[in-house]
């Protein structure tokens, strides 16, 4: 009877933690983002970026769709690599968030640094696509 017990418990622990197929779409598309971010598909981005787009970084830089483009674009700030840590999404009613943590290590004016980074994205569905609206970043103490 404690090994049915256990075996019960362990199996709703999982499901409760379980992401959705929603849910693991949307982390899909970030995990997407992450690596036309680090390719430097920039074209790629401008798709998937809503066009009313704030991106609000570590530095606390608040920016447009077309002014981080325009960043990519120079070659002035490289995402040289990105790895998750972890993350989670929320799907409700045509918004999506994800919620993660990770190191980013960038090129900025020529200079490599790696950011330990929580971050949040913020997407939402038009015409049956989901497109980024929001992303902020915040540094993470050591």
């Amino acid at each position: 009877m404690k090994i049915f017990i256990s075996v019960l418990f362990l199996f709703l622990a999982g499901a409760v933690f379980a992401q959705s197929k929603p849910e693991a779409d949307i982390l899909q598309l970030s995990a997407t983002v992450f690596k036309w971010e680090t390719t430097n598909q920039v074209d790629s981005l401008a798709k998937v970026f809503d066009n009313k787009l704030m991106v609000v970084n570590a530095a606390g830089v608040i920016q447009t769709k077309d002014q981080y483009l325009a960043t990519l674009r120079s070659g002035n700030f490289v995402h040289n690599m990105i790895d998750v840590e972890e993350h989670t999404a929320t799907v409700e009613n045509g918004t999506a968030t994800v919620a993660g943590k990770g190191k980013f290590m960038v090129t900025v004016s020529g200079n490599k640094i790696t950011l330990h980074l929580a971050y949040i994205e913020v997407f939402t569905k038009d015409n049956n696509s989901w497109k980024l609206l929001a992303i902020h970043a915040s540094v993470l103490p050591d």
